[in-house]
């Protein structure tokens, strides 16, 4: 019984961050420091696909699909790398970059995740839209997204760029004018229509919350000082802390029955 026990509570230090006050970034945890990339054919414009990746990364992958993770590099597989999108316009991004996952709300008190700067000087609390449109992305679940060929006569990097559109939109970045170019990104009818289909699927999902969603705040570190300007804060979808608990339970128990039997 003892055996089982110790893996519950090594399960739970697995499922929970550490939370800490990171000299004005607010609550959150640490994300280890990373790369990233655009491979050709996924993004448009200055948008995504950002490609993240790194052997600094302290970010698990796992809620990923294959279509979403594990992409090359230069040629090489980054088996721990994810595919992004960035939430501001007005930011640049480093490299490499100090990641910091929030878990704050932008005004600093209950529990939330938001852009550091978001155009507010502030911070921006991420939409509830934001989080179902990456969620559904990242999973491999975006209708009418071609992860693979073509969709409805787009290719990936045309749903990307719809996809970056729409996100800088429902985040108050601008661009909501989706008949004119932002930032590099030209709309035709087939990716406005495609967006309107995003919107409608949100509405009768009935979906609340940000999820599992968080946003990454990427920042640069020199010295013992960390800059917070220039950065361009990126999504990134955690694994499920509930689902990482029962397997590790259900390990345990499995064991404990294989001793006894045995």
């Amino acid at each position: 019984m003892r055996r089982v026990v110790l893996i519950t509570v090594m399960c739970a230090f697995v499922a929970t961050p550490v939370l800490a006050d990171f000299s004005g970034h607010g609550l959150g945890y640490d994300g280890g420091t990373a790369n990233w990339d655009r491979k050709g054919g996924y993004y448009a414009g200055q948008g995504g696909e950002f490609t993240i990746w790194g052997s600094g990364l302290d970010l698990s992958n796992s809620a990923y699909a294959d279509t979403t993770s594990g992409l090359a590099v230069g040629g090489t597989i980054k088996s721990e790398s994810f595919q992004s999108f960035c939430i501001e316009v007005s930011e640049r991004i480093y490299e490499p970059m100090e990641i910091w996952v929030s878990e704050e709300n932008a005004a600093g008190t209950g529990f939330g995740t938001h852009a550091w700067e978001g155009g507010t000087g502030s911070g921006d609390d991420l939409n509830a839209e934001t989080a179902y449109l990456y969620t559904q992305f990242a999973t491999g679940n975006l209708s009418g997204y071609a992860y693979t060929g073509t969709v409805g006569g787009l290719d990936r990097s045309e749903t990307a760029g719809a996809l970056q559109r729409l996100i800088w939109s429902i985040e108050g970045e601008g661009g909501s004018n989706f008949s004119e170019p932002y930032y590099g990104i030209t709309l035709n009818d087939d990716q406005r229509d495609l967006i309107d289909d995003w919107e409608e699927a949100f509405v009768g999902s009935g979906w609340t919350g940000i999820g599992d969603v968080r946003v990454l705040q990427t920042y640069q570190k020199i010295g013992d000082e960390c800059y917070y300007v220039l950065k361009q804060d990126q999504l990134y979808l955690t694994p499920v802390p509930g689902a990482v608990l029962l397997g590790m339970i259900g390990l345990g128990v499995a064991g404990l029955k294989l001793r006894k039997f045995a």
